[in-house]
């Protein structure tokens, strides 16, 4: 079998490896559709790591099933589940699983012909496709940083980034019946603002040409009541902070990469404002994939409208030069594999 191997910045490059033959509760899964994540493309951009594989947003065909496993047989579909809870921690123990202190991860090794995992790793998606079943992952931290945003309806939401992650929270936000929503992303990104119009957003603002935070003022006096942050936090908190109404919810996904980040506040404005600042992590993301699975069957979410690339395996290194050179024509790249 083929796997794609990563050394960053920069390079990928596939290796044949053994089949893998699953045991006791282990299942054996043909890769049909793999997405390309965002920290995928920033990491091949601009991070340094020795070789090893990634992969994590991913769907399938059961081919093999190791003994003791009941649940799931040859030819089903079934979606890589990114994280479990550990059922063990404080937080799970006393019924609160999505605040797991340590959820077991699937890993990243998902850019192969096939993978092998624990059976609780899978999800089954008869109803599915696999391009569906791949959204799944990265459409459950769509769905917690709704969630976590207090967004509700009647709400006025400022989304700050309007990737994958950004545009299926819009189309969330949408479903939860938002007065206003308002899309601040690059001018560059034309593919994603079309589809951010297309999805429902009343208002692009874009940060490389205007004052984001000034416009907003303008546009909104009184502030948002939610404030969604999928950029770097360093950037985008600072900027939502001075939009956020009284009473407002701030939640950001975006991450730094790196171990202290400093972020300017007027820190007393935000506490008079009575401001809530939300750091929001979908893991253990199993708790969210039913949710996930039924916003994907009543088309609240379309692949179809969401993947705008597709690449073979054979030609991942082009796919990832492409997801990060081609930014202006990007909404999402996903790599399909033949059954």
């Amino acid at each position: 079998m083929k796997a794609a191997f990563f050394k960053l910045p920069g390079e990928v490059a596939l290796r044949d490896l053994t089949m893998p033959e699953p045991k006791a509760g282990e299942v054996v899964v043909r890769i049909l559709a793999c997405g390309i994540c965002g920290t995928d493309v920033e990491a091949f951009r601009s991070h340094n790591a020795d070789w090893h594989r990634r992969g994590h947003e991913a769907a399938g065909e059961v081919i093999a099933v190791g003994e003791g496993v009941t649940n799931l047989k040859s030819g089903d579909l079934v979606s890589i589940i990114g994280s479990l809870p550990c059922n063990q921690c404080s937080a799970c123990q006393r019924g609160e699983p999505r605040y797991c202190a340590k959820p077991r991860w699937f890993g990243g090794d998902a850019f192969a012909e096939f993978i092998c995992k624990p059976a609780e790793f899978l999800f089954p998606i008869p109803d599915l496709t696999p391009e569906e079943g791949a959204l799944m992952e990265p459409l459950t931290v769509a769905i917690d940083l709704v969630r976590d945003g207090n967004v509700r309806l009647g709400s006025k939401v400022l989304l700050i980034g309007a990737g994958p992650i950004g545009l299926m929270a819009l189309r969330l936000c949408r479903e939860a019946g938002v007065s206003k929503l308002y899309v601040s992303h690059p001018s560059t990104s034309v593919a994603r603002h079309q589809l951010a119009l297309e999805w429902g957003a009343d208002v692009i603002l874009h940060p490389d040409k205007e004052d984001i935070v000034e416009r907003m003022k303008e546009l909104e006096p009184e502030g948002v009541d939610s404030v969604l942050v999928t950029i770097k936090p360093s950037i985008g908190i600072p900027q939502a902070a001075q939009v956020c109404a009284v009473g407002g919810t701030i939640a950001f996904v975006g991450m730094e990469w790196k171990p202290e980040t400093n972020i300017s506040l007027d820190i007393d404005r935000f506490h008079f404002r009575k401001i809530r600042l939300v750091g929001s992590n979908h893991n253990p993301c199993s708790l969210l994939y039913p949710q996930a699975a039924d916003l994907l069957r009543r088309k609240v979410i379309e692949p179809h409208r969401l993947v705008s690339h597709r690449f073979p395996l054979e030609a991942i290194a082009d796919a990832f030069r492409f997801a990060t050179q081609q930014r202006g024509e990007v909404i999402k790249v996903m790599i399909v594999n033949k059954a």
